[in-house]
């Protein structure tokens, strides 16, 4: 499936643009390219293309009070020279390193790659990552490079001309790399960088011939000069799927069950069956040499329809990013945004999400957003919560059972997610917002993300049980169009003429011709 949208210019906008997600300011948005948090702020970059015709650049968008109000900045990567397209990778503030100097304090580092035609002169238009089967290497070499931001807190403003790159974004040129112990079949693509223990840890995909791949580990002690490892080995019990991987992506966490330091690592596979849909894994254990000695094996992040190759903040909240559709596409479903942050603990060797703010988001920022929480007792029996449009026809349906959580959307397309027995009541989640529906169940330890159809409004939440279940608890919180909708004044008519009616009484209370109470 292409990447390609079906007209030459890929800027035109949907009706139902997501308010509290970060997409593309014009044209598609490709990948999470970075993340980091600084200052009670959280900055995010992803690799997007302004048109069909256009290389890949980074984008940088900031979110101060709350991680959904983002704030467009200027551009920080873009392809310079013979550079055709530049691709995600990774961002690392300098002071995770312990020894970081005083006045690198607040400076971030960008890891990224550049493509470039191999051998003679290529047309470059054909070598546009847009151009190229998924997956495939085409006839490109891939450069890893750095770039500086010596002061991240700067990079807030937007230029008159949103062309170029930001000038306060320095390139550096391409790392350096020992390969000398375990040399590289290919080019490195894809690097995933942080501070782990004591030096600054890579792995990327080393590409072998057209399609293929393999995790490799790098090491580094002023990350300019890298020594190879080895590619990575999981041990017999990790259980991942079969076939190519995608993305790897490393953090450290301390498990809240046991206070043990783990190493996570998240990686994209294709999904059995498909020649394009994506899932996202991850393995916990710990990482010694090129060995990584796994303690929970493969366990799905994600299990809806369109979440694929996230990016991961290593800090002491780490927070992590996924692309919702991994091959955007204007025929069907909106696929260029990202998800929402999701902010992860480790439990027990599992995974859990947490979407801090949001009901306060969709209040306070947002005119049609919807999330519907609630406490349920599915013992027996099931929950189904219905997303509805304005002329009250189902969107998507989430059904809650004790064994599984459902995620339908038309006539019959489900993703599922098998549950694990609990003593204790479920909890579920529903976040939507324009074409993204995300559902969060038993207090974060499953997530499903599927893109809706974006030509049709979201308007409502109906509840309903069958078998037994119940529902102890719900609550609902909307955006300020839709709350204006339900009091009757959708019209600027109607809006002007409540405006004035509280104007009057609340003169007459000021007055004392009214009782306030």
């Amino acid at each position: 499936m292409s990447t390609t949208s079906p007209t030459e210019n890929q800027a035109q906008t949907h009706r139902q643009r997501p308010e509290l997600h970060v997409t593309a300011e014009l044209g598609v948005l490709e990948a999470p390219a970075g993340a980091v948090l600084a200052n009670g702020n959280i900055h995010v970059f992803h690799q997007f293309r302004p048109r069909a015709n256009e290389g890949s650049r980074w984008a940088h968008q900031v979110a101060s009070e709350v991680p959904y109000d983002w704030d467009v900045c200027d551009d920080v990567l873009t392809p310079e020279g013979d550079e055709v397209d530049v691709l995600a990778g990774s961002s690392v503030p300098l002071d995770a390193d312990p020894s970081c100097a005083p006045e690198d304090r607040g400076a971030v580092e960008l890891f990224f790659v550049t493509s470039t035609a191999d051998g003679a002169p290529h047309d470059n238009a054909e070598l546009l990552g847009n151009r190229i089967h998924h997956g495939e290497r085409g006839q490109r070499r891939f450069t890893v490079q750095r770039a500086l931001i010596p002061d991240l807190s700067e990079l807030v403003d937007v230029s008159d001309d949103p062309t170029p790159a930001d000038p306060r974004v320095r390139r550096l040129g391409p790392i350096e790399i020992d390969d000398s112990k375990y040399p590289l079949p290919g080019d490195l693509v894809t690097p995933s960088v942080i501070w782990h223990r004591d030096s600054w840890l890579m792995v990327a995909l080393s590409l072998e011939g057209e399609s293929d791949a393999k995790i490799v580990k790098l090491r580094s002690h002023d990350r300019q000069h890298w020594r190879v490892e080895g590619a990575l080995e999981l041990s017999s019990n990790a259980n991942v799927p079969a076939g190519r991987p995608f993305a790897p992506r490393i953090i450290t966490l301390t498990d809240d069950a046991t206070g043990e330091q783990k190493d996570v690592l998240f990686i994209t596979y294709v999904a059995e069956g498909s020649d394009s849909d994506e899932v996202v894994g991850y393995v916990v254990g710990k990482l010694g040499g090129a060995h990584f000695e796994v303690t929970t094996p493969w366990t799905t992040f994600d299990f809806g329809h369109d979440f694929t190759r996230p990016r991961v903040v290593q800090a002491d909240n780490p927070v992590i990013f996924g692309l919702v559709g991994a091959h955007p596409s204007y025929e069907g479903q909106w696929a260029n945004c990202l998800s929402s942050p999701r902010f992860l603990s480790l439990v027990d060797g599992h995974l859990y999400q947490d979407v801090v703010g949001t009901p306060r988001a969709v209040k306070g920022y947002s005119d049609r957003a919807l999330i519907w929480t609630g406490q349920l007792d599915t013992e027996q029996g099931e929950v189904a919560v219905d997303v509805l449009d304005k002329d009250g026809q189902r969107i998507v349906r989430v059904s809650h059972s004790a064994t599984s959580v459902t995620v339908t959307r038309g006539e019959g397309d489900s993703a599922v997610a098998q549950l694990e027995p609990t003593d204790d009541s479920s909890t579920l989640t529903i976040f939507v917002d324009g074409p993204v529906c995300e559902v969060f169940a038993d207090g974060g330890a499953t997530s499903l993300t599927s893109a809706i159809p974006a030509h049709r409004r979201v308007s409502k939440f109906d509840a309903t049980v069958s078998g037994g279940a119940a529902i102890t608890h719900s609550m609902v919180t909307v955006g300020q169009d839709l709350l204006r909708s339900r009091a009757g004044l959708d019209s600027p008519e109607a809006q002007e003429r409540f405006m004035a009616e509280a104007l009057v009484a609340d003169r007459e209370v000021a007055e004392g011709l009214v009782d306030e109470d």
